[in-house]
């Protein structure tokens, strides 16, 4: 567009210069011709030689004189017309010198319109051209941070569903929570009504016996006659310790067959060494399942194996009624982690226990 207009401008300025030169050679041919009568062209400042010629004064003198004087007004008014017409030519070289004078000046001005139309055409275009360079580079940075805020969309979206986990989670945790509240609310109660139990099998006892207890802090540890069964202190208590998969049949209060000669000689060993001590059969169990079906609970179990022990020392008169007394502990005191098979067999056993307290004959 720039060098069109630039182009146009040329082409305008080229034809006022040739109107301009058309018009001065126009003029200068006007004013230096005149029209005959017939209308051709006429030069004024020419003479033929004829009309020279045909000019000799005729006649007499005086006719003469008076051609002479008539030819000499002719030829001033002939000098005042072509002084006129000098004039007025030159008055139009002036006009026509102005408007050439004018037409240059119009054709700067151009000139320099067209220079600034161009200056301002480039910068447009470089303009324009940085512009549609920003907006490749906008598109991009626009295309970046779509993608990029998609991405933090689906983080978003992941963490929501973290938080929902978590809150389940939660949810199950605050529930198994309530539900070990429970069941050590539930051995708690059981811990005491067996608390409870042993006190009124002990007043029980003293009362049925009619002895009175005397305390031996000198109580020795005896070896047993068998490795089927461990002897430990505890404290001011003697502990021995029967494994019930040694000694009972799998989830039953009944003695083995092949474990009641072993139990036998266990107890006159502990009759023999500790014949007037109170004697407490205490019988541990782990958690029973639900679907079970034999028993109602770990403490059923647990009291009902230490009453088959009992029953059988009394039956084979190795302790005396008033020395002993039951007590079924359940699950309430583990020895090792029930996490394992082999923590659970430790901790379901029956364990006959030597206090210090002598029962007086």
């Amino acid at each position: 567009m720039g060098m069109h207009l630039k182009a146009s401008c040329i082409d305008h300025r080229f034809s006022l210069k040739v109107a301009v030169r058309m018009l001065l050679l126009v003029a200068f041919a006007t004013g230096l011709t005149g029209c005959s009568r017939d209308g051709s062209l006429t030069n004024p400042f020419a003479f033929s030689q004829a009309n020279r010629a045909d000019r000799v004064p005729s006649g007499s003198p005086a006719q003469q004189v008076a051609q002479l004087e008539q030819w000499r007004r002719e030829s001033e008014l002939e000098v005042k017309q072509l002084r006129q017409s000098v004039a007025g030519l030159t008055e139009k070289n002036q006009l026509l010198q102005t408007q050439m004078t004018n037409s240059q000046r119009h054709a700067q001005l151009q000139d320099q319109h067209l220079k600034s139309v161009s200056d301002r055409l480039t910068a447009t275009t470089t303009e324009l051209a940085q512009t549609q360079v920003q907006n490749q580079g906008s598109s991009q940075d626009a295309a970046s941070l779509n993608k990029l805020n998609q991405e933090k969309e689906r983080q978003l979206a992941s963490a929501r569903q973290s938080v929902q986990k978590l809150q389940q989670q939660v949810q199950e945790s605050n529930e198994q929570m309530q539900t070990v509240q429970s069941q050590l609310a539930q051995s708690e109660s059981r811990a005491q009504e067996a608390q409870r139990s042993v006190e009124h099998l002990t007043a029980s006892n003293r009362q049925r016996g009619g002895a009175t207890i005397l305390p031996n802090q000198n109580l020795k540890i005896v070896t047993l006659p068998t490795d089927q069964a461990t002897i430990e202190r505890d404290g001011s208590v003697i502990r021995v310790r029967l494994l019930s998969e040694v000694f009972f049949n799998p989830n039953t209060a009944q003695i083995r067959t092949g474990s009641t000669a072993v139990l036998e000689q266990l107890g006159e060993v502990l009759a023999q060494a500790y014949p007037n001590q109170r004697i407490g059969v205490e019988g541990h169990s782990v958690p029973v399942t639900a679907d079970d079906g034999t028993w109602r609970n770990e403490h059923h179990l647990s009291s009902a194996q230490a009453m088959a022990v009992y029953e059988f020392f009394l039956t084979q008169s190795l302790f005396r009624s008033d020395q002993m007394f039951i007590v079924g502990h359940g699950a309430n005191h583990p020895v090792y982690s029930s996490a394992t098979d082999a923590g659970r067999r430790g901790n379901d056993r029956v364990e006959i226990v030597i206090y210090p307290d002598a029962i007086g004959s």
